[in-house]
């Protein structure tokens, strides 16, 4: 397995502006912000970070420039520069990938994939303490823990994408939903009724949480409650290419090259610091975004999968927040590109 790759990348020097605009619904109440849409990129902007990965699928960074990789090696994968991968606690189903405030790794377990439980934990770094936070709501063991997405003030949110089968990618059933694990440790359900829930993500403020629906291909938002509840869901944005009811990994396995391009399956989500969300589209080899007035933007398309293959999960680190790190599951490897415009600062990243 390849350590860091040469972190000497190209900059990006065409930057697509825009006009200010004071964006609805992603801002302090009554702060305009400028609107200035991200530029395209190539797969040759892209350069290896690590390899050899199984089951790669989720990414999430630290200031220190730390990676926290999912894979079938451990509870979480921690990555150095300078430094092979580091495997802590004994692996399950790790997915989705996030850390608190306090530095601490979230990871959601996809136990459908592997027939296990899929609970949510948190993983203690300096100790290698791993802690079961949810396995089980409503009386029922969770099995598809997903996408994980952490809140200043202790809060974090996991979806639960369905109950199966797993590979039925446009599934028509409604069973997925979002889950809240409050600071005091108590946890409930706080939307329901979502077909395929996926990646999930606050805006730069933390009043909105943002969730791909799969099956649909789109994005949808929920205004936060001072009590973290979700309230005023509102679809964000057109749907993002072809979906297909109940369309299985199978019959997309089998699709034309043309048609695999146009599917908008969506799957990870994040936030740039002009408030533009970036989505991935496994199934089609692309990233797209979302301004914040919701119009879509292409921002790269991998018809070979050279570099980008099934892209799962995106997060942005390095010192400026410039460097985007791309979980290219196809390939099991991790990719990295430098950006025109910085991600938004996560929870354990200072603001700003």
């Amino acid at each position: 397995m390849r350590r860091f790759a040469d972190m000497r990348v190209d900059r990006r020097t065409a930057m697509l502006g825009g006009a200010a605009l004071a964006l609805a619904g992603c801002t302090r109440a009554g702060t305009p912000r400028a609107s200035t849409a991200p530029a395209p990129l190539t797969p040759a902007d892209f350069s290896l970070v690590i390899d050899g990965l199984d089951h790669a699928e989720g990414v999430a960074s630290a200031p220190d420039g730390r990676l926290f990789l999912s894979n079938s090696g451990g509870a979480i994968g921690v990555l150095t520069p300078g430094q092979s991968l580091r495997q802590v606690g004994a692996p399950l189903a790790a997915n989705g990938v996030a850390v608190d405030a306090q530095g601490r790794v979230i990871v959601a377990n996809m136990g459908l994939l592997k027939q296990q439980p899929g609970p949510l934990q948190r993983i203690t770094l300096e100790t290698g303490a791993v802690e079961t936070l949810v396995s089980e709501l409503e009386g029922r063991q969770l099995v598809a823990s997903n996408g994980p997405a952490t809140a200043r003030d202790g809060s974090i949110y996991c979806t639960h994408s369905s109950w199966g089968p797993v590979a039925n990618i446009g599934t028509t059933t409604p069973a997925g939903f979002i889950y809240m694990v409050r600071p005091d440790g108590s946890a409930a359900i706080v939307a329901r009724d979502l077909r395929g829930v996926n990646g999930l993500c606050l805006d730069r403020d933390e009043r909105h949480l943002y969730a791909s629906l799969t099956a649909e291909g789109r994005i949808r938002r929920w205004r936060r409650n001072a009590d973290g509840t979700l309230a005023d869901p509102q679809d964000f944005g057109p749907q993002l290419g072809t979906v297909v009811p109940d369309q299985t990994v199978k019959a997309i396995l089998t699709l034309s090259p043309q048609d695999k391009a146009a599917l908008g399956y969506c799957d990870g989500i994040a936030f740039d610091m002009a408030d533009n969300l970036w989505i991935t589209l496994p199934f089609s080899n692309r990233l797209v975004a979302l301004t914040p007035q919701g119009r879509q933007i292409d921002i790269l398309h991998d018809p070979a999968g050279e570099k980008i293959a099934m892209p799962t999960n995106l997060c942005w680190g390095g010192p400026d927040r410039r460097t985007l790190y791309v979980v290219s599951r196809g390939k099991g490897m991790i990719v990295q590109a430098r950006t025109t415009i910085a991600g938004a600062p996560l929870a354990n990243w200072p603001t700003g």
